[in-house]
C-alpha cells in the first residue's frame, strides 16, 4: 500500500498529499486504513468510544420529538490525535433523516436565505427551487435543473465569502427545529451555553470536492462546529492547526454527526472523495418505511414496512392512524386527515402524571395531548435561546409538529422518491456554528 503522507517532497503540507491520494481516480486509492465508526473496535490506538449519560436537561421524549434516540443510546467515539473532536455514529431514529433530507432540499434554499445561484437567479420569496425543479428532473436530458446546481445555502449570520467575515446586519432566521436539535447536542457533551447561530447547507455530488481548510470567521472559537451528513458517504479528513500534521481519514455515513471543538476547533478539515453505494441506491437507513405512530413515539422495529424504491406493490401495506391500508392509498388518506385537521397525537395513555413537576409555563402551546405539550416545553428551552434570530414566522415552520406530520407525508413513496432519487448521486452537509462570544454582540467596527 502506498503511504498517503510521509514522502519527502510533501513533508510540509502532508494534509495536501493525503487529500489527492483520496481523492484520485486511477488508481483508486487503498481505503484500508480509513476509520469506519460503524464497524470499529473502541479503545485502539486511534479513538476511544465516549461515554454518554443521559442528560438531565434532556429527556427521551424531547430527543425523540427531533428524530433522536436517547442520550444515552448514542455512539460517540473521540481521536487521540485530534483533542475535542467527536464522532457521533447516527443517532437518528429509523425513518427520521428523511424529514431533515426535506428541510434541506425544499425549505432551507427559500427566501431570506442566500445560496449560490442568487448571482444567476432571482428568486422570490415564495419561491422554491425543488418544486420548480421536479418537472425538469422528470425529463430524459435538458441540461441540470436548478436544484441540481446548487451548491451551497446559508442562514442565520451569512458569512461574507469575499472578506471571510460575519457581518452584523447581514441574516436570516434560523430554523427553530435545527437551531433546537443542535444546542442540545452540544448540550449533551458539555456546551451547555451554546447557540446556533449560523449555518451552511452544502450540497455534494459523486465528482464534489470539498478541500482542506479551517473555518475561523466566528467570533467565538471555543464553541464547537456540529455537521450533519445525509445521503452519500464520504470520506472525511481532520488533521491538526498546520498541513505539516497527517490528517486522519474516516468514512462519513448518512446521519453521522461530527463535532469539532477544543484544539480541533481549528484544526484543517477536507472532504475529499464522495463514495457511491455500490448498487447505485440510496443508503438502506433511508430506503426502508418506518412506521407511522402517534406523537412522540419511537418506531418499532418490528413492525417497519420495507419497499423497493422504485415502486409500490398493490399489496403494499404501512400503518396509517393505527390501521393498515395499501402504501398506494397512504398519501391520499394522510392529505385528507391533515386537511379535515385529524388529531394524529392521539392522548391514548398519556395522562397528566406524564407532566414532569416545574416544566409548565405560562406560555406553552395550547395542546390537547399532554405528553406533546410537555414536548412542546421542553424543546423550546433549546429552541429559543436565541430568539433575535428566530422571529415567530421562522419558528411556525419546524416546531414539533411539523416534523410528525412531515414524516407521516415522507413515508409515501410517492411524496419521498424524488428526494431519493436526487440523493442516489448526491451528499447533503448541514454545518452548525455559534458566531458570537457568550452574552456578547457583534464587536465594534474599528473606524476607518
Amino acid at each position: 500500500m502506498e503511504d498517503c503522507a510521509t514522502t519527502d517532497d510533501t513533508r510540509t503540507d502532508r494534509f495536501k498529499h493525503s487529500f489527492k491520494f483520496f481523492k484520485r481516480r486511477k488508481p483508486p486509492p487503498d481505503f484500508s486504513n480509513v476509520i469506519d465508526f460503524h464497524n470499529c473496535a473502541a479503545n485502539n490506538q486511534v479513538l476511544q468510544q465516549v461515554s454518554l449519560q443521559e442528560n438531565h436537561k434532556v429527556s427521551a421524549s424531547v430527543c425523540q420529538s427531533y428524530g433522536l434516540k436517547p442520550v444515552k443510546d448514542w455512539k460517540a467515539f473521540s481521536l487521540h490525535d485530534v483533542p475535542g473532536f467527536i464522532f457521533i455514529q447516527d443517532p437518528f431514529l429509523h425513518g427520521y433523516q428523511r424529514y431533515w433530507i426535506k428541510r434541506c432540499l425544499k425549505d432551507f434554499p427559500q427566501k431570506p436565505n442566500v445560496c449560490n445561484l442568487d448571482a444567476h437567479v432571482t428568486l422570490k420569496d415564495d419561491d422554491c427551487l425543488w418544486d420548480m425543479s421536479q418537472s425538469h428532473l422528470r425529463k430524459p436530458s435538458g441540461g441540470k435543473s436548478l436544484i441540481q446546481q446548487l451548491r451551497w445555502v446559508t442562514f442565520g449570520y451569512h458569512h461574507n465569502w469575499d472578506t471571510k467575515v460575519y457581518e452584523e446586519d447581514h441574516h436570516s432566521p434560523f430554523p427553530a427545529d435545527l437551531a433546537g436539535m443542535t444546542e442540545l447536542i452540544a448540550d449533551s457533551f458539555g456546551y451547555h451555553q451554546y447557540k446556533a447561530e449560523a449555518a451552511i447547507v452544502n450540497f455534494y455530488h459523486l465528482d464534489s470536492t470539498l478541500g482542506g481548510h479551517t473555518d475561523h470567521s466566528e467570533f467565538d472559537l471555543e464553541m464547537p462546529i456540529i455537521s450533519y451528513s445525509f445521503g452519500q458517504s464520504a470520506i472525511f479528513l481532520v488533521g491538526g492547526e498546520t498541513k505539516e500534521q497527517t490528517p486522519t481519514a474516516m468514512f462519513l455515513h448518512s446521519g453521522d454527526i461530527i463535532m469539532m471543538g477544543g484544539p480541533s476547533r481549528l484544526a484543517y478539515h477536507a472532504v475529499p472523495r464522495i463514495l457511491p453505494s455500490a448498487d447505485g441506491n440510496i443508503p438502506q437507513c433511508l430506503q426502508s418505511i418506518p412506521e407511522l405512530t402517534s406523537f412522540g413515539r419511537a418506531p418499532s422495529k418490528e413492525k417497519t414496512v420495507d419497499v423497493p424504491p422504485d415502486s409500490i406493490s398493490e399489496d403494499s401495506e404501512c400503518t396509517v392512524l393505527g390501521k393498515r391500508t395499501d402504501l398506494s392509498e397512504c398519501c391520499s388518506v394522510l392529505k385528507e386527515d391533515i386537511k379535515g385537521g385529524h388529531d394524529f397525537h392521539s392522548s391514548e395513555s398519556n395522562t397528566e402524571s406524564d407532566i414532569p413537576s416545574g416544566k409548565r409555563r405560562s406560555n406553552e402551546l395550547e395542546i390537547d395531548n399532554p405528553s406533546a405539550k410537555v414536548l412542546c416545553t421542553e424543546q423550546s428551552n433549546f429552541a429559543t435561546r436565541n430568539v433575535d434570530l428566530r422571529d415567530t414566522k421562522a419558528s411556525e415552520k419546524g416546531d414539533i409538529f411539523d416534523i410528525d406530520l412531515d414524516l407521516r407525508t415522507l413515508c409515501c413513496n410517492e411524496n419521498w422518491n424524488a428526494f431519493a432519487d436526487y440523493l442516489k448521486c448526491s451528499r447533503i452537509n448541514v454545518s452548525v456554528r455559534q458566531v458570537m462570544r457568550h452574552g456578547q454582540g457583534f464587536p465594534e467596527k474599528s473606524p476607518e
